[in-house]
């Protein structure tokens, strides 16, 4: 019996279609494309999670097929009983799954040879030299697809990608009168999607990050609090809203007691005329001025944004003061001694 893995990656909704036939079969592919199983990327992640840090059960299946092995020609071995322990205690895992069908196949292919009654080299040989070497090489084998699929590298950007020598799988098309899906095989242990996956990973600068609000693990970036479920996306907007009620009136009054500076800076000047008969330099107030001004709205929403103390704003407002009291002074100088003695009573009036 041979199961045949395929799989249909949906980057821009970064979901996964992955579908198990029991034997490799035309019909038996078809009905398995009709009974996909569809994952998120941070399902499958946790999944994958789930599977390397749980060592107990695959240490299980490695006894149990190696005492299989003993029994005189070697037996089957079911692991329905396994796999149902282990969605029992950790949760369904496509991994697991996966893992234990492509050792199994592995596992019959090989126990092959002590299969055969009456074999001439079989009664020749010592049986147990033939169960060794069929025990070495499915400890490798097991080994190997396990070391594989516990790399650190694949969900996370940070680690070094490795070079996997995997084989390029069937294309498959699967289409009737309304759709048509193209799936790719993939091997049985996933190793295949978990590359694919992982270059999406290392290509958008993925990590796994833990959501501030459900507190589950998913692929993000580093500056991401939130992960993608709706529920969570929704209590994000609104601990945004709430901040942003809660400080904007510190915020406001910070920028408000600025423009009112500002404001009477502007009144001396045009008291003083500058504005009418020297329209240039009050031209170059109003910009002076124009330019704090955008820069304390930028300053003011991004410390709204992130829920930060008004501290930041309170020290630029300070500097922007001293700059345009010095903008003044500047055009006071030049508007000579008369207009300087009115400008300077004026300014000490407005201080």
């Amino acid at each position: 019996m041979e199961t045949t893995t395929i799989y249909r990656i949906n980057e821009t909704g970064r979901t996964i279609n992955i579908a198990q036939s029991v034997n490799d079969t035309d019909e038996s592919i078809h009905g398995a494309v009709l009974n996909t199983r569809t994952f998120t990327f941070d399902e499958l992640m946790n999944q994958h999670r789930v599977f390397c840090e749980h060592t107990e059960p695959y240490d299980a299946f490695k006894d149990r097929l190696n005492s299989a092995l003993r029994i005189d020609k070697s037996i089957e071995v079911s692991t329905d009983d396994m796999i149902a322990r282990f969605i029992a205690e950790y949760g369904e895992n496509i991994f697991f799954r996966g893992y234990v069908s492509s050792v199994i196949e592995f596992y019959d292919k090989e126990r092959h040879v002590l299969l055969k009654p009456n074999d001439v080299v079989i009664a020749k040989l010592n049986r147990r030299k033939i169960q060794d070497e069929v025990s070495r090489k499915l400890m490798a084998y097991m080994d190997t697809q396990f070391a594989l699929m516990c790399s650190d590298a694949y969900f996370s950007h940070k680690s070094t990608m490795e070079h996997f020598m995997i084989q390029s799988g069937r294309t498959i098309v699967a289409a009737d009168d309304y759709t048509f899906n193209v799936f790719r095989e993939s091997d049985n242990c996933l190793l295949t999607i978990l590359a694919e996956v992982g270059q999406l990973v290392h290509y958008n600068k993925w990590t796994v990050c833990e959501c501030g609000f459900c507190h589950k693990l998913f692929l993000g970036t580093e500056r991401e609090v939130c992960c993608h479920s709706a529920e969570c996306i929704e209590a994000q907007k609104q601990q945004k809203e709430a901040i942003y009620k809660e400080n904007t009136k510190a915020y406001s009054a910070v920028k408000r007691d600025y423009d009112a500076y500002v404001r009477r800076y502007k009144k001396v000047l045009v008291e003083a005329g500058i504005e009418k008969y020297h329209p240039a330099e009050f031209d170059d107030f109003m910009q002076a001025k124009q330019e704090r001004m955008e820069d304390m709205d930028k300053l003011k929403k991004r410390l709204i944004r992130n829920g930060l103390p008004t501290k930041e704003l309170e020290d630029l407002s300070a500097k922007y003061k001293a700059e345009i009291k010095a903008v003044v002074e500047e055009l006071v100088e030049k508007f000579g001694r008369k207009g300087e003695t009115f400008c300077r009573n004026r300014m000490k009036t407005q201080n």
